[in-house]
């Protein structure tokens, strides 16, 4: 989801130079910029579509049929416009629609039902805030409006068709317009998500008009069978088109400083671009002659049409056993969150529901669904014993999330009092994993075996360089004394024999490297398994960096529930400049981050850039160089590794030799990763490499762990460009010098690992538009705190976030939900630890 601020111009140009793309080819001359929807709990009615000025108008709140404001509007640049979701499907959807226009018809028609079921679905949940400053209640609102651009390709020319849908911030409530709720918005987008895609999915019309082409979905992916094989050279295509399209832009708006690029402007450069990279095609200038295009492409690629589809049955709700789907909806959330709320819930139904591979209409899909929703919610536990949560407070869990943490803290406090614990902290550069050097020596000397893990296999290669012993993952490890993991995220034991190098026995000293990234279902396995072997168990890390992906806060719950048994490590020695460790502390903690962009500022480490384009342009030298490149998300650091390959390839740095099906070209000389564990070619997921030798059979790669070789198949669907990394693929890293993209998606954790990889430098990269616009940004990364540490957590920010936004009103209808049996709060963890011996081994 993108929250859009700044000026109602600025959106039109963005939504029409968009549109002045490729999608000319589809679009008549004059046609609308948007569509226009109003929708209240109770009905959705469609408006007259919205032009240039008549949108412009809309974004800015004003009402189109009074010429009024909206209520009172905020006038500066930090004002909600609207909030944007993209309703698509797998690009093979829409290489089916250009094949055949009944295919097309039917999917556009289903996007549509999409956009207006989401539409609903957020009149019927949205709120507004009224009431003074500090005694603010929340209401549900009357009515809202949103805009409906529809594309039919990507950025760059490849078939792919969507809709973005555009909330508007300026919502009816209580008789008159005012501003909606914005986190609430953010806080449903689970929900939003699983709408969009089980009405797509399991849309009769479109998956009838897929089967009678012959095409069939695979249930793992959503992508067509049939087609798959293909995306990948339309998406290698299309990324090279992008990175022109960038490479023009940067350029232009290095020349032009302070200037904007007009549709005209971009028209020229998707031209030139599509005339760079297709140099044997003719620049389509229909919207047949780009369909007819991509149909030839197909076939110049071997496609022959199918012949024949199994079509899916419809689903009958009432063959569906609901108990078990609320058991196996429980289970599958919570083994992601720690805490949910009624829109988590309802996303998780549509994906089961989607999941099935049955079609179903829309009213009876959406009343199932929201029955399915309410046994969820019911069936949950809520962490606040109040009547007043807001809708969209994750104050949910389950029965099995708050067993696995009390277990952890049972089996943590009966350690610390046996001393079989004991916790390492210490921030980044402050030799952890170098001190662990040190007590395999002692482990070893005593006649003992210490043993370590990592929650990845890449961390423990890392740890086990550094500290000469055998490293594993923990799953590994569970794996081979017999615990299992099922799709479902669900997990038991089985009977197993472990390998010699995964046995443990008495005494042994069991070390979880990079604890702070374990989950409390892997963390409470290895607990057990400690004290089924009679090992001592060591647990490393750094609460401040990376949290795990998932329930975690396992470090936070040792150091609190055995805190005699902490050992900390207060010394930076990673840095070359003591000044820069005394700063890295201060991101660590989260203090005076003003202060800290000053110094920053003052140092050069701070860098300023007027535009994404030219910030990626300059990052991607950077990566090119061999410079660690830190960004937030996996598109960002796709575009980064795309505009990176090309520089070097310009230069005969590395050449052209394969593409992968998500679009990287890839070839001697570059710099890979894995990204998946594979024990047949010996490779981890985020182990990075170079590659020495590429054709037909494969790449052979040379890294840290020697040579091996991938076969064509892991190459095509699990290899990626790694010149730029997210913070996940950075933290265990040490460089000379680290660049880190910081925007609206960095946190204060993933900003704190970014900026401290380098011994020398670490420098910032923001777009602003003046110092203070970078140091406000700066600032609000170190407020953002998305780790999830376990229902006890999260019980404390469900209170923080019912006090800062709110109470609710009385609920439109009656919700089921299950009331505790008890007056107070459910006490969700044993009281604290008891004094106990000091740290020992």
């Amino acid at each position: 989801m993108k929250v859009y601020r700044g000026a109602a111009a600025a959106a039109r140009h963005y939504v029409e130079a968009d549109r002045a793309r490729a999608d000319d080819y589809y679009l008549a001359e004059g046609s609308g910029v948007a569509m226009r929807i109003s929708a209240t709990p109770d009905a959705i009615e469609h408006r007259a579509d919205m032009d240039g000025d008549t949108y412009e108008q809309w974004v800015a709140g004003i009402s189109l049929e009074t010429g009024h404001p909206k209520g009172r509007l905020r006038t500066d640049g930090q004002g909600v416009r609207f909030a944007e979701v993209t309703v698509n499907g797998p690009k093979t959807w829409s290489l089916a629609a250009a094949l055949h226009p009944e295919i097309a018809e039917a999917y556009d028609r289903a996007q549509m039902a999409a956009a207006e079921e989401i539409v609903g679905w957020l009149a019927e949940h949205s709120t507004t805030r009224i009431g003074p400053r500090g005694r603010q209640l929340q209401i549900p609102v009357e009515e809202i409006e949103a805009a409906v651009v529809r594309h039919y390709t990507s950025r760059a020319g490849d078939p792919h068709r969507h809709l973005h849908l555009q909330i508007n911030a300026r919502v009816r409530a209580a008789g008159a317009w005012r501003g909606i709720h914005t986190v609430g918005v953010r806080d449903s987008l689970e929900a939003i998500n699983g709408i969009g895609h089980a009405a797509v999915m399991t849309d009769p019309e479109f998956r009838a008009a897929l089967a009678a082409y012959g095409f069939t979905l695979d249930p793992e992916t959503d992508e067509i069978t049939e087609l798959a094989p293909y995306v990948g050279a339309f998406s290698t295509r299309s990324r090279q088109i992008e990175a022109n399209i960038d490479a023009y832009e940067a350029t232009w708006r290095t020349e032009h400083p302070g200037d904007e690029p007009g549709p005209a402007l971009r028209q020229i450069w998707d031209r030139r671009a599509w005339a760079d990279a297709r140099p044997d095609k003719i620049v389509p200038t229909s919207g047949d002659d780009l369909r007819r295009h991509w149909v030839e492409e197909l076939h110049d690629l071997g496609f022959e049409a199918p012949t024949s589809a199994a079509y899916g049955g419809a689903l009958r709700p009432g063959t569906i056993d609901r108990n078990a789907f609320v058991d196996l909806a429980l289970i599958r959330l919570g083994s992601r969150h720690s805490a949910w709320n009624a829109a988590d819930a309802r996303g998780e139904v549509e994906r089961l529901l989607a999941s099935t591979g049955e079609t179903v209409d829309g009213p009876i899909r959406r009343e199932l669904a929201e029955d399915l929703t309410a046994r969820v919610v019911g069936a949950s536990t809520p962490l606040l014993a109040r009547g007043d949560v807001p809708e969209h407070v994750r104050a949910l869990t389950s029965e099995e999330v708050l067993t696995v943490e009390h277990a952890l803290v049972e089996l943590i406090e009966h350690r610390a009092e046996a001393t079989g614990i004991a916790i390492l902290e210490g921030a980044a550069g402050a030799g952890k994993t170098r001190r662990l050097a040190t007590y395999r020596q002692k482990v070893e000397a005593s006649g003992h075996r210490m043993l370590v893990v990592t929650p990845t296999r890449k961390a423990a290669q890392v740890a086990a360089a550094e500290v000469g012993t055998g490293a594993h993952s923990a799953a590994w490890l569970l794996h081979q004394h017999g615990f299992r993991w099922d799709d479902d995220h669900g997990w038991g034991r089985v009977p197993a024999t472990p390998v010699a190098a995964a046995e443990i026995h008495r005494n042994d000293l069991l070390v979880v490297d990079e604890a702070g990234m374990l989950d409390q279902d892997t963390a409470l396995a290895l607990l057990v398994l400690a004290d089924e072997t009679g090992a001592k168990l060591m647990l490393v890390g750094d609460r401040h960096q990376l949290p795990a992906v998932g329930r975690g806060g396992v470090l936070d719950l040792a150091i609190r529930y055995a805190p005699e048994r902490v050992s900390s490590l207060d010394a930076v020695r990673r840095f070359a400049d003591p000044a820069y460790a005394d700063l890295s502390l201060k991101m660590r903690d989260g203090n005076e981050p003003g202060e800290v962009f000053d110094e920053l500022l003052h140092r050069g480490e701070i860098v300023i850039h007027a535009s994404d384009v030219e910030r990626q342009d300059r990052l991607a030298l950077r990566a090119a160089d061999g410079e660690l490149v830190v960004a937030d998300t996996r598109e960002q650091v796709g575009r980064i590794n795309t505009t990176a390959h090309r520089f070097r390839a310009m230069t005969g740095q590395v050449s052209d030799a394969v593409a992968t099906a998500a679009g990287d070209r890839i070839g001697v000389g570059d710099r890979i990763t894995t990204r998946r564990n594979d024990r047949d070619t010996d490779v981890a997921n985020r182990e990075t490499w170079t590659v020495i030798g590429a054709d037909d059979s494969g790449l052979t790669i040379r890294g840290d762990s020697g040579t091996r070789r991938l076969p064509p198949t892991y190459v095509r669907n699990h290899v990626e460009l790694a010149y730029a990394t997210t913070a996940y693929g950075a933290q265990g890293s040490t460089v000379r010098t680290a660049h880190v993209l910081i925007g609206d998606h960095t946190g204060a954790a993933s900003a704190y690992v970014g900026m401290t990889r380098g011994r020398e430098h670490n420098v910032a990269h923001l777009v602003a538009e003046s110092v203070d616009d970078a140091r406000r940004q700066w600032v609000e990364v170190f407020v953002r705190d998305r780790a999830d540490l376990g229902p006890t957590h999260a019980r404390k920010l469900a209170g923080e976030a019912i006090e800062r936004y709110g109470p609710s009103a009385p609920k439109r209808r009656p919700q089921t939900v299950r009331t505790w049996q008890r007056e107070d709060d459910v006490a969700l963890r044993p009281s604290s630890s008891r004094d106990v011996p000091g740290l020992s081994l």
